[in-house]
């Protein structure tokens, strides 16, 4: 199956579980991304999936097709974060850790400034930092 990101992240996919587990997985393992598995726990916008990646680490996906995308990770990962980059070809907003201790990377199609603003000064998010001016 070929598949980018554009038949799941730039265009809304058919909210039908498998079908969006089977191109975002394929898409994952095309770029290199292996021993990851994601299962889709929400098939509606926002659009969630959960897996685990070398069989240990959690990592979640959420995503409002063609406006944003966030990933969480039980620690930080220069390596899923490059692949999530590559694929959903653009620069990720800003990072922190969450209340869970998630270490969690969003992306945004317009500037997140919005996004950003909710982020700032709420004790919830720890060590918050912007990766690209907006």
């Amino acid at each position: 199956m070929a598949t980018d990101s554009r038949t799941w992240f730039y265009t809304t996919p058919e909210p039908r579980p498998y079908f969006i587990e089977e191109r975002v997985n394929h898409t994952l393992w095309k770029n290199r991304l292996a021993n990851i598995h994601m299962v889709c726990t929400q098939p509606e916008p926002p659009i969630r999936m959960e897996g685990r990646w070398q069989n240990e680490m959690p990592v979640h996906f959420e995503w409002q097709p063609g406006r944003y995308f966030i990933l969480r990770t039980g620690q930080e990962s220069k390596e899923i974060i490059g692949v999530m980059r590559q694929i959903l070809m653009m620069r990720p907003s800003f990072a922190y850790q969450d209340t869970d201790g998630m270490y969690v990377v969003e992306w945004y199609t317009d500037d997140g400034a919005t996004r950003w603003r909710e982020l700032q000064g709420n004790p919830q998010y720890q060590a918050l930092r912007r990766l690209k001016s907006g």
